[in-house]
């Protein structure tokens, strides 16, 4: 009986070595086996890759209606992980607070962009020979920003100031921003439209061919709204009728989103 116990003693010993052998051999073939180790990883990774989070996709992507200058720009601030800087400025035109179109566009571009983008909002109730006496043109070139989107006080000028004049004051602001930042890319566009004026779509249309001549690309948000003097009015009632209400800022602000974010 003794004699069977060691017998039954050593064939569970030898089968506890042999699958122990077998395991050891298992897991070499695993570390190994390069094939092998890629599919266990794909395995474990599957679906890890697939939704890549929003803040690492390619945000210049956004950027592609820009002037390619701006672009560039954009590219180089991301590749060296600094904000691009963008000013918005103008008159109060640009509205208030966040109701306005200024306001709306500055949330829109934080939210999208993220930390990669820093947007300043500055305006002045001041017609442009104004802002020039005051040197108001050497607080813009301060901000020391990457795009400049400029709306120069036409609204402002109405009355006050003539054409010709106004594109010299449009040159000096320019001028302090590009002697402050001389890659800066400055984009002109027109205050909102008005109802029954005469004389002052001539100074928009003054605004448009100084942008040409200049070559500086010009936002004509004017497209965006009514041709129809009524519906234009709804865009303009309940408070000051030279500038838009909330819906028109509305209108305003979504043709510039429009613009700054692609889709």
């Amino acid at each position: 009986m003794k004699q069977w116990s060691i017998v039954i003693l050593a064939i569970a010993c030898a089968a506890v070595l042999w699958l122990g052998n077998q395991q050891w051999k298992e897991k070499v073939l695993v570390k190994s086996d390069p094939v092998t180790r890629a599919t266990v990883s794909t395995a474990s990774t599957a679906g890890t890759t697939e939704q890549l989070p929003d803040h690492e996709q390619d945000l210049s992507a956004y950027t592609r209606n820009w002037p390619e200058a701006a672009q560039t720009l954009f590219k180089r601030a991301v590749a060296e992980e600094r904000s691009f800087k963008i000013l918005l400025a103008g008159s109060k035109a640009l509205g208030e607070n966040d109701t306005g179109w200024a306001g709306q566009l500055a949330t829109e571009l934080e939210q999208t962009y993220g930390d990669a983008v820093d947007v300043t909002v500055k305006s002045y109730e001041m017609t442009t020979l104004e802002f020039i006496q005051a040197n108001k043109q050497a607080e813009l070139a301060s901000e020391q920003a990457d795009l400049v989107l400029l709306e120069p006080f036409i609204l402002m000028n109405n009355g006050e100031v003539t054409n010709d004049q106004a594109a010299e004051h449009y040159s000096l602001i320019i001028a302090a921003i590009h002697t402050a930042k001389p890659d800066a890319v400055v984009l002109l566009q027109p205050a909102n439209p008005l109802s029954n004026a005469r004389f002052y779509p001539l100074q928009v249309e003054a605004l448009k061919a100084y942008a040409d001549a200049n070559g500086l690309d010009y936002l004509d948000h004017w497209q965006a709204w009514p041709e129809s003097e009524a519906e234009r009015l709804q865009l303009l009632a309940g408070g000051d009728p030279s500038f838009p209400n909330e819906a028109g800022h509305k209108l305003w602000a979504d043709y510039l989103i429009d613009y700054f974010i692609a889709n």
